[in-house]
């Protein structure tokens, strides 16, 4: 059997490849991830927490009432 370098070469090129892919996946993950979190952090600034959960707590509030 002959030694063909190229052959070694494009599995190096595969390998490296499947390394990039998953190098983009983490980090479009890690910057969605940044994303949602600073849209949480922005929506707390504006918005309270106890007013988000006020309207739950009005409805518990009638709901016991009657």
């Amino acid at each position: 059997m002959v030694y063909n370098p190229i052959f070694e070469e494009e599995i190096e090129s595969k390998k490296h490849l499947k390394t990039l892919k998953k190098d983009i996946k983490i980090r479009a993950g890690k910057e969605s991830m940044k994303n949602i979190i600073g849209r949480v952090y922005n929506l707390l600034q504006k918005k309270p927490i106890s007013s988000l959960f006020q309207p739950i707590i009005d409805l518990v509030k009638t709901s016991k009432a009657k």
